[in-house]
């Protein structure tokens, strides 16, 4: 039986690695120390305080650690504000309630947070980002380090060399966007991806396991291509628009369209005008969409 349809929310990056059995890997690459799936629990966020918004991965290694790893696209320098947070928040279940207001000093598992970067840009294998930079030139008392790590496939990447998940994971990432870059779709570039995985021991059994589609699902591409078009085509029509969508789209149409070039951008981590190409959107309404989804 084909299994269900995941939350379009939980991504590929995600769901490979909230597994336990594969954080031991990770957390071996990330800080050089060994611990088996026993000493590690995962960590999530209160979904309902962060509008809906997950972290990618958290988790606590023998409570003495809780390491945060977000997966992203492009660098954010909000993301030390960000991870201080989720941070917050996983600290806020961590503890009983009432916890800070006893005398006796609460024992906290130290966080270590990182970024792992695999856009198109290309930048540094690794480098630092930090919370008091927010701060501009004035006196803290409080700092968060954040560590980007470059994921792209590349020889000699020494953490792909460490974790073999999360080379499987970049291999993957990077035979999609070489497709996609020579002119497949989406889709066949997802499937031909998958195929050459399984062929290759990259994460083989994690892609038996998964239906092509599901693994399509959960790059967050909500729309399949060809059906995007179409839709536009019929709301433009039923609305009279005989110029198409350079005279205007219908609301309808242009948060679906916001929403699917979106969805591409953090799904395959393709810049806004790598996301458009996929989707075809007409050169003459390319700087309307950069502008919309720069605003949401």
């Amino acid at each position: 039986m084909k299994p269900g349809k995941r939350n379009y929310k939980d991504s590929l990056f995600r769901d490979i690695f909230n597994d336990p059995l594969r954080l031991p890997g990770l957390y071996q690459a990330l800080e050089g120390s060994a611990a088996s799936p026993d000493e590690i629990k995962l960590a999530g966020i209160d979904e309902t305080l962060f509008s809906g918004i997950k972290n990618d991965v958290s988790f606590f290694v023998r409570d003495r650690h809780v390491i945060l790893a977000e997966h992203q696209s492009t660098i954010n320098a909000n993301m030390p504000l960000r991870l201080a947070m989720y941070l917050m928040e996983i600290y806020r279940q961590y503890i009983p309630a009432d916890a800070v207001y006893r005398r006796a000093l609460i024992s906290l598992p130290a966080p270590r947070c990182y970024v792992l970067y695999n856009g198109e840009a290309e930048i540094p294998d690794r480098q630092m980002l930090r919370l008091s930079e927010a701060f501009g030139r004035q006196k803290s008392s409080m700092e968060l380090e954040v560590e980007i790590i470059n994921i792209n496939d590349a020889p000699k990447r020494d953490i792909l060399e460490r974790c073999h998940e999360l080379k499987s994971y970049s291999v993957f990432i990077a035979k999609v966007r070489e497709s996609v870059n020579h002119g497949s779709m989406l889709k066949s570039a997802v499937i031909d991806a998958v195929e050459y995985c399984i062929k290759n021991d990259y994460l083989r059994d994690y892609f038996r396991k998964k239906y092509k589609e599901e693994v399509f699902d959960m790059l967050n591409f909500a729309w399949n291509q060809e059906r995007a078009l179409e839709v536009r085509a019929e709301e433009a029509r039923a609305e009279g628009l005989s110029q198409g969508l350079s005279q205007g789209l219908s609301q309808g149409v242009l948060e679906t369209t916001i929403t699917a070039i979106r969805n591409v951008m953090q799904s395959m981590n393709f810049s806004v005008e790598k996301a458009m190409d996929v989707l075809q959107i007409p050169d003459d309404e390319r700087a309307k969409y950069a502008a919309l989804v720069g605003q949401r």
